[in-house]
């Protein structure tokens, strides 16, 4: 949305330079494109009182599919948006119509809402019972998917220690302090750790002569083991002769070699990283974070933030830091 001067509101505030250019071929409201099964996310100038959505435009983007709607902006017809069912998050309300101060301007273009920019075809999930929204870029849907069960199973066994009466410090240096970083560097390690199975195999006895302390007649042994039996045993060199009874006796156990434990480089690399010099911002902020939190949580028995931000942000850093290095050791 973007400003426009009326009779009402003849002065507006000028466009902001961040705005992009218009994406829209008609004149058409921003409901008529709303998209089966997508969450509507839309930026309205801060300095405006009028409002962007209410039960008209709220009951075509409910017909046409929208699973909720998000406004940086303000919003009407409470009554009417409540008997959409469709999920409404906004900064706050107005009686007066959009067409009194604002005009849908783009479409499918980053928003900005706070410190936050939400693009087109990020994950957006809208939490009814938290009154919470959480965007997820697109690129990070994967490496979020790794980290949350993580993030889940260390609060699930913070809860279980509380419960048997350990302080929230204790068990949240326990299990949520050595959290390992996941990314996607685990399925190429992997690749290259193990061998392929039709890999050519190298080293090993040859099958071409016999080895040593074998029961096998090399040729030249051969050769003179029938020399020995034409001369009648006169001959004084022996050669080799295959012993019998062979069958019976127990063959020689070979040593196995001990497999050295393979160790995975990138859980060590992520965690030097995450102690570095490089990553030492995030790790300042998360561990400040974790000591304010548990301090709420000792003191008022709750806390009124989380860590989740922060742990991005670390785990973030120490993955970039250790790419490269892991990736130099698997050339």
């Amino acid at each position: 949305m973007v400003p426009k001067a009326t009779k009402s509101f003849p002065n507006p505030a000028p466009q902001s330079q961040d705005t992009p250019p218009s994406t829209l071929p008609d004149a058409r409201p921003w409901s008529d494109w709303v998209e089966k099964d997508t969450i509507v996310v839309i930026s309205q100038p801060a300095e405006q009182s009028c409002a962007v959505v209410g039960g008209i435009m709220a009951a075509r983007a409910k017909h046409l599919g929208a699973r909720g709607l998000v406004v940086d902006g303000r919003v009407r017809d409470i009554v009417a948006l409540n008997d959409t069912q469709v999920p409404i998050w906004s900064r706050g309300t107005s009686i007066i119509g959009a067409g009194a101060e604002t005009k849908f301007h783009a479409r499918n273009v980053p928003v900005t809402i706070g410190n936050t920019t939400v693009e087109s075809g990020d994950i957006v999930m809208i939490d009814p019972f938290e009154n919470g929204v959480v965007a997820v870029p697109q690129g990070k849907v994967d490496e979020l998917l790794a980290l949350l069960p993580k993030l889940v199973a260390a609060d699930e066994k913070v809860i279980e220690d509380v419960e048997k009466g350990i302080s929230v410090q204790e068990a949240f240096k326990k299990h949520r302090a050595t959290m390992g970083f996941t990314d996607f560097f685990t399925d190429v390690w992997e690749t290259f750790a193990q061998p392929s199975p039709d890999a050519e195999v190298q080293g090993g006895s040859s099958t071409k002569s016999p080895a040593s302390g074998t029961d096998e007649e090399s040729g030249a042994e051969a050769e003179v083991n029938k020399q020995d039996e034409k001369k009648g045993g006169e001959s004084q060199e022996q050669g080799h002769k295959p012993s019998k009874g062979s069958d019976d006796e127990e063959p020689e156990e070979e040593e196995e070699e001990e497999e050295e434990e393979t160790v995975d480089p990138k859980e060590v690399l992520e965690k030097e990283c995450a102690e570095s010099k490089q990553c030492h911002g995030p790790k300042h902020h998360y561990d400040e974070c974790v000591e304010r939190v548990t301090g709420q949580i000792e003191n008022d028995g709750k806390a009124s933030e989380d860590c989740v931000e922060e742990f991005f942000h670390l785990a973030h850093c120490a993955t970039q830091c250790a790419a490269p290095k892991l990736f130099a050791q698997l050339k």
